[in-house]
């Protein structure tokens, strides 16, 4: 079910009225019915009863809430909505790559920087798995030479000392280069969710959104009727 948009000071004083502020909030109120619009809006006067509530608003965090909408008298409810900022975001993503990001509305951005860095993180866990099993082959390969019997056996350890410490090393590079890289990508996700946040501003005529559809429902018995009209 749908309720018209209809600018609030024109509207008839009998019914329930939801606004926000600002205004041009999706509304979604889930009770006897299901009723989904834009605030601000007027419901048709035999609505009433116990409905959640939820708004949402680009730009805005969204609100919920319960209402109780009594028949027979005029019902006002308004409510605010908090702005997302860059704080926010940027703490959001200190604590969990590309969250910041999806707070801000930026679902691929936070897509793409959450994968990275879960991918660098898991590549630094491998390497550093590699890299301790390569020190211990070296340090078991050492203590090996140090209990050497002759010469042919020293010489042979030797050779694979110096082997197994050069992929040592090896290793341990490549793992402190993901290491670099992970911390280097999840420094960037924080300021990027700060520097790149997007400023969205929405335009307004009159108590409706500009160029917003008007949907009205008419309720006759079970008969609904849907007009929908549009302004620029």
């Amino acid at each position: 079910m749908f309720c018209g948009f209809t600018d609030v000071s024109r509207a008839q004083q009998t019914g329930t009225v939801i606004s926000s502020d600002p205004p041009g909030a999706a509304l979604n109120l889930d009770g006897e019915y299901q009723i989904n619009t834009v605030a601000p809006c007027r419901l048709p006067e035999n609505i009433s009863g116990k409905f959640k509530l939820k708004a949402s608003l680009p730009g805005y965090e969204s609100w919920s809430g319960e209402i109780v909408i009594a028949p027979g008298q005029e019902n006002l409810f308004s409510f605010a909505m908090k702005p997302k900022t860059r704080i926010k975001a940027g703490l959001r993503s200190l604590f969990i790559p590309g969250w910041g990001q999806y707070y801000s509305d930026q679902k691929e951005r936070s897509l793409l920087l959450n994968v990275a860095t879960l991918g660098l993180g898991v590549g630094t866990l491998l390497a550093d798995s590699d890299f301790r099993k390569k020190r211990d082959d070296y340090f078991r390969a050492k203590n090996d030479l140090d209990f050497a019997g002759n010469a042919e056996e020293i010489e042979r350890l030797r050779n694979l000392v110096i082997d197994r410490n050069r992929k040592a090393y090896d290793a341990e590079t490549t793992r402190n280069a993901l290491f670099i890289a992970a911390a280097g990508l999840w420094a960037y996700n924080v300021i990027d969710a700060i520097i790149f946040f997007p400023d969205k501003k929405l335009f307004f005529q009159g108590a409706v959104p500009r160029g917003v559809p008007q949907i009205q429902g008419r309720l006759n018995h079970d008969e609904v009727t849907v007009v929908v009209a549009t302004s620029f």
